[in-house]
């Protein structure tokens, strides 16, 4: 993860505080995989361009999406980024990443899992807390593109 001068240093270049808030690795029947971005900051942040990564826990599989050109996420406003619905991920398991278009990491998670092929996600609690540690997550019900509950 990004030290506290690393997080001073990206803001200064308008990087900003946008962060992995939610992550849906195993949603029910044949939906998409998704994952949900958060502005924590007081700007509003261009992630035009930036990519998701899923990993998995065996890094046979990646999954990657790439955010449309000129995406900006207001402060306190959300981006969900979907996943290919041709994807065969099984596990449920996996490590996400988020980057800027020159591949520098921004936010990543612990390894998160979903067993549940139902609308429950890992989040954040509350929205956009980053404080590197597995206690920032939690798995509930979903609530995609709205405040984690």
């Amino acid at each position: 993860m990004i030290s506290l001068f690393g997080v001073l240093a990206i803001s200064g270049a308008g990087l900003g505080a946008v962060v992995i808030n939610e992550v849906e690795l195993n949603p029910p029947g044949d939906a998409n995989e998704w994952v949900e971005l958060y502005n924590n900051g007081a700007e509003e942040q261009d992630v035009g361009r930036w990519s998701v990564w899923i990993v998995d826990f065996d890094p046979t599989w990646t999954g990657v999406i790439k955010i449309p050109p000129e995406t900006v996420v207001a402060p306190g406003s959300f981006y969900v980024a979907e996943g290919d619905r041709h994807w065969i991920h099984t596990s449920g398991s996996g490590t996400v990443i988020l980057k800027t278009e020159g591949g520098m990491e921004v936010d990543k998670t612990p390894l998160l899992t979903d067993k549940s092929d139902n609308f429950f996600t890992n989040t954040r609690y509350p929205n956009g807390v980053d404080t590197d540690q597995r206690s920032d997550w939690v798995f509930g019900k979903g609530t995609k593109n709205a405040n984690n509950s």
